[in-house]
């Protein structure tokens, strides 16, 4: 008896559940899903790179990855294979967009999108995994046109300014 009075309570309860719908928390970042190719300069040299952003765990998540091939020069002589492969999610706590990115290099970055206003966006980290204290990074998106973006990734030693590092100029695929 006592399980179906249970039943009888939780059930309507499950069932209001269902109904509400999950808020869009991804919404300003719909320009950035699909395929992107990229030409990129920086303190690596000249390159190339292709992204992706994808939705992933029943729209949980939002998965990215990236791969840029530097060209070989005199300061790299063999050229440079990054990789990073992140995930987007949303922290209901904070109200916030986490970036956790994992790169090849063996660091990890966590960002907060920190500000964004129309077509610019900013995340800054707010913990990194294996490099030195104090250090921070920033990643800037730029919307130029419907199948463009500009990526900025700057780095900051403890008690510096940021420095730029990496420039990425995204076409869509």
């Amino acid at each position: 008896m006592k399980k179906l009075l249970l039943l009888f309570i939780l059930l309507p309860l499950v069932g209001m559940a269902q109904d509400q719908k999950l808020p869009d928390n991804f919404s300003a970042l719909n320009f950035f899903m699909g395929n992107w190719q990229s030409e990129t300069s920086g303190k690596a040299g000249k390159g190339i790179g292709t992204q992706s952003y994808t939705m992933e765990m029943n729209g949980q998540y939002i998965g990215v990855k990236n791969e840029t091939k530097f060209e070989a020069s005199e300061k790299n002589p063999e050229g440079e294979v990054h990789q990073d492969w992140g995930m987007i999610s949303f922290d209901e706590n904070r109200g916030k967009i986490v970036y956790r990115q994992f790169n090849i290099e063996g660091y990890v970055n966590q960002y907060v999108l920190d500000h964004s206003k129309e077509g610019i966006f900013v995340f800054e980290t707010e913990a990194i995994e294996n490099v030195p204290a104090g250090f921070r990074a920033r990643i800037t998106l730029k919307v130029v046109d419907d199948n463009t973006y500009e990526e900025g990734f700057e780095l900051a030693a403890p008690g510096k300014d940021y420095s730029g590092c990496i420039y990425n100029t995204w076409k869509r695929k």
